[in-house]
């Protein structure tokens, strides 16, 4: 129940409102939802499946980057939206979408802060998921993980951060379909991702 507490808390289990159209909701369990549909109790093994993940706990690729790009800003949760203006034929602007704050979790900081250390260590120790990123020109903080789908047929790679680490320009995520893990697979394609932005639109900016 707690961790069911804090998915939501962290707005998982729920549409974020970006402006597209069919946006899913993903999944929370919980020990009465999995006795009422199963006719089994939850075990601790469910437990300690869902706190990392696994199981029967679903999330969606954009409720999955507005939770990393909240860790970065501190807390807050900003609707994503892809169309930012909207112009007439003769160029001017008609409707332009500002940022729009929907959540925050900044009274969680110190916690917020240990996630944050915890995603700078997976790249900048030699044991990190991510070490790959350690060579890049800006402090990276990241997170890998593997999703099972498919009833456990497939697994998918993932890859989640933000940069530079100290002052965040920039989240990305990659999803890499029917992959091994995520830091052999989705890792370099991040790598080459922000090298670029690094690049082009830090440097070159």
């Amino acid at each position: 129940e707690k961790l069911k507490e804090y998915w939501q808390k962290f707005m998982l289990g729920q549409k974020t409102g970006i402006d597209i159209t069919a946006e899913g909701v993903g999944f929370l369990p919980d020990p009465a939802e999995k006795e009422a549909r199963t006719k089994d109790i939850w075990r601790l093994g469910d437990t300690y499946n869902v706190s990392i993940g696994q199981g029967d706990l679903l999330v969606t690729p954009i409720q999955l980057i507005n939770y990393i790009s909240s860790l970065a800003n501190g807390g807050n949760f900003y609707k994503p939206y892809i169309v930012e203006t909207i112009k007439d034929k003769g160029g001017k602007i008609i409707k332009e979408r500002e940022p729009e704050l929907i959540n925050s979790l900044s009274y969680l900081g110190d916690y917020i802060n240990e996630v944050k250390d915890g995603m700078q260590d997976a790249v900048s120790k030699p044991y990190g998921t991510a070490y790959l990123l350690a060579d890049l020109p800006f402090n990276v903080s990241a997170k890998t993980g593997s999703a099972q789908v498919s009833n456990n047929t497939k697994t998918n790679a993932f890859f989640v951060g933000y940069a530079p680490a100290e002052n965040p320009q920039i989240a990305i995520l990659v999803l890499i379909e029917n992959a091994r893990e995520g830091s052999l697979n989705a890792v370099p394609v991040a790598k080459d991702v922000l090298e670029w932005y690094y690049y082009n639109r830090l440097v070159g900016a």
